[in-house]
């Protein structure tokens, strides 16, 4: 996704704090209690044929993902759906009639590839921070892309957006060493564990991995949210 704003005028939009500017934000306590999304199984043939061709697809597009390690991150999702509005619950046989799916869709896509690797993902969750152009222009953008969704379906749309932070989900995955790697399964990148300020900062993450884990210098312990900055 390419959006068109001010990168710069970010790092001059936090004069407040971090932690501040959190607990300012209108849905802060409902981010820090929301769980990660998962997809839902019928534990019928409809789901189970949708997991197994999505699992096979998957195998394809590895042999065109130049890697030097074994594991071999999708980067490819975001060529096969866009990125927008999805409808809670959804199921596997669901997923695969939409064009259009949610960062929660993203992240538990990603952890069933990481689990055919051989790998252990688990769901994490993360604040981002962003300046207002940015965050308006995504409100607009759920706003236009739930006319679209049917609204019998639709329910409850989390907030996700908030004035100057977003909430995202992402996939951990928890190395032999007992370290963990965060990666970022809607835009396709890894998460760095140091501070940084500006576009796209990590502000928090909580990891949903059942054993402390270490990323890098942090400390990560499952269901406690975890300061960058």
């Amino acid at each position: 996704m390419i959006l068109d704003v001010d990168k710069s005028s970010n790092l001059r939009s936090f004069p407040l704090p971090m932690k501040t500017l959190l607990k300012r934000e209108e849905y802060y306590s409902r981010w820090m209690e929301h769980p990660s999304s998962s997809i839902i199984h019928h534990e019928r043939e409809c789901c189970e044929e949708a997991r197994l061709w999505f699992l096979a697809y998957s195998r394809s597009m590895e042999g065109w993902t130049s890697s030097q390690y074994q594991m071999k991150p999708p980067t490819w999702l975001s060529q096969l759906f866009n990125w927008g509005p999805s409808v809670w619950p959804i199921t596997w046989c669901q997923v695969f009639k939409e064009k259009t799916i949610d960062c929660g869709v993203f992240a538990a896509l990603a952890r069933e590839i990481f689990t055919a690797q051989g790998f252990a993902p688990h769901p994490a969750q993360a604040l981002l921070s962003y300046n207002e152009n940015c965050t308006g222009h995504w409100k607009d953008l759920w706003v236009n892309g739930m006319k679209k969704v049917d609204k019998r379906k639709l329910g409850e749309v989390f907030p996700w957006v908030g004035s100057k932070i977003v909430y995202h989900e992402v996939c951990l995955l928890e190395m032999p060493d007992g370290q963990a790697r965060i990666y970022d399964s809607t835009f396709g990148n890894w998460f760095e564990s140091h501070q940084r300020v500006g576009f796209g900062a990590v502000v928090s993450v909580r990891s949903e991995c059942p054993r402390l884990l270490n990323w890098n210098d942090r400390l990560l312990s499952c269901g406690e949210w975890v300061d960058l900055c």
